[in-house]
């Protein structure tokens, strides 16, 4: 009876040692997970006051900015628009987008520089998901060909129903 004993025990030890491994490692994947580069897109909207030279040179001066933590990936001119409703009691903004990658662990303090800068009255920080292009290919509906009827029979059976 002791030799089971001690082979139960013995199979206990190693099965928790075995599940603490994979834990470990589960958290070692994690945290490769979290420092892999992901995208994200920044849309801001800037004060309507400001010159269209000051608008270009303070959109150069966020992708410098990001440049810094990140590698941007593609840059949109700021265009003026019209806002549906009101933001700080301005009707109009320039619009500005960027796509960039990064890691996680940078984004924070991106938002932290961002947030510091006065002539945004809004930004918005989002991960893009990627996803896979999947083409499905539309096979035509196969169709019976229809019987063609003779106008003999469509008589007949008229005659029938009068």
């Amino acid at each position: 009876m002791k030799n089971i004993t001690k082979y139960y025990d013995l199979t206990i030890m190693y099965y928790t040692k075995a599940f603490d491994f994979l834990q470990y490692i589960d958290r070692i994947i994690e945290l490769i997970m979290t420092n892999q580069t992901k995208i994200y897109e920044l849309t801001y909207l800037l004060a309507p006051e400001l010159k269209e030279e000051e608008v270009k040179d303070f959109s150069q001066k966020v992708n410098s900015l990001l440049s810094k933590n990140a590698n941007v990936t593609k840059s949109d001119i700021p265009k003026k628009i019209m806002l549906a409703y009101p933001i700080e009691k301005k009707r109009e903004a320039f619009l500005a987008t960027l796509e960039f990658s990064s890691s996680s662990g940078q984004i924070e303090s991106l938002k932290k520089e961002v947030e510091k800068q006065k002539e945004i009255l809004r930004f918005l920080l989002i991960k893009k998901e990627v996803t896979k292009e999947v083409k499905k290919e539309i096979k035509p509906k196969k169709v019976a060909p229809k019987k063609k009827v003779d106008l003999k029979e469509i008589e007949g059976k008229l005659k029938e129903l009068i």
